[in-house]
């Protein structure tokens, strides 16, 4: 996760800049809703930088430095054209923490993305943009990022992995197989001279061996059965919502549109994860009835 706003610099500015927003006075209502926005979102990065450092690294990628550069030398004047373009990239990164985030927006925030969606056209012409771009293009190439991520790429090359995994396990067979013989060549041997040996030792320590293995099948199960809630609940909860907003779906259409990048996310990490433990269960039951 690349820290952003955790660090003491960035603190140290976005303090700055909350202070001298309050000493700014507004117009109109418009530029008093938009100085709120800017100081609501600064005021959380400064106190929330966690947060906003772990649910906002597309965007700080690609507009970070640029950010907190541009609240620490705005040391002149702010003009409109300059607070529009910072509240657009406040605006960007609250939409990627919205989202990013399971949970929805607190109220605050929720207005302040309310504000600017029906605002656009007062903002200057390259905030104007911005903020249209967040819109219309920014959840597409996010999701975009994370499809390409080295994450999601690995559940691309998940047959090949498997493979290699069936590989591994006839290898890892084949030489307890060898060994189970060697074991019972041992064994013959040692049963020669049953009256110097005590095998109860060695009987005690398979049943140990076949507990832990129960043991650790057992928990598997638990998993498997857990993400299986998991890959199907975000399933449910969408066509659970749809149903419930039948009679307005053209007024929820947006949020759809939105939530399902999450939650193609999320059931495809939850289907990997699954697979993975699915292998891992068939392989100590092999282990124990073998």
């Amino acid at each position: 996760m690349a820290e952003l706003f955790s660090t003491n610099q960035s603190k140290t500015i976005l303090a700055k800049f909350k202070h001298k927003i309050d000493g700014l006075v507004p117009s109109d209502d418009f530029e008093k809703q938009r100085n709120s926005l800017i100081r609501l979102v600064v005021g959380s990065m400064e106190n929330k930088p966690d947060q906003w450092d772990e649910l906002c690294e597309i965007n700080i990628q690609w507009i970070g430095d640029h950010f907190i550069n541009r609240l620490a030398g705005e040391e002149k004047e702010l003009t409109k054209e300059k607070l529009d373009d910072i509240c657009s990239m406040c605006f960007r990164f609250l939409f990627e923490l919205y989202l990013s985030m399971k949970n929805d927006l607190a109220m605050e925030f929720e207005a302040a993305r309310q504000f600017v969606f029906n605002n656009v056209d007062l903002f200057e012409h390259n905030a104007k943009e911005q903020i249209e771009y967040a819109i219309r293009d920014m959840p597409i190439n996010i999701f975009k990022a994370i499809a390409n991520s080295d994450a999601i790429e690995s559940l691309k090359k998940f047959n090949a992995v498997s493979a290699k995994a069936e590989k591994l396990k006839d290898d890892w067979n084949a030489d307890l197989a060898e060994r189970e013989a060697k074991v019972d060549s041992l064994k013959e041997s040692l049963s020669k001279y049953e009256n110097a040996f005590n095998f109860v030792g060695l009987y005690q320590g398979f049943d140990e061996l076949a507990t832990e293995k129960k043991a650790e099948r057992d928990g598997i199960l638990i998993w498997l059965r857990v993400l299986s809630v998991v890959i199907v609940s975000p399933i449910v909860a969408e066509l659970f919502f749809v149903y419930l907003h039948l009679d307005n779906i053209a007024a929820v259409r947006d949020g759809l549109l939105v939530s399902i990048f999450p939650t193609v996310s999320l059931v495809a990490i939850s289907v990997y994860y699954f697979r993975v433990l699915l292998f891992n269960y068939k392989s100590v039951k092999s282990q124990l009835y073998r």
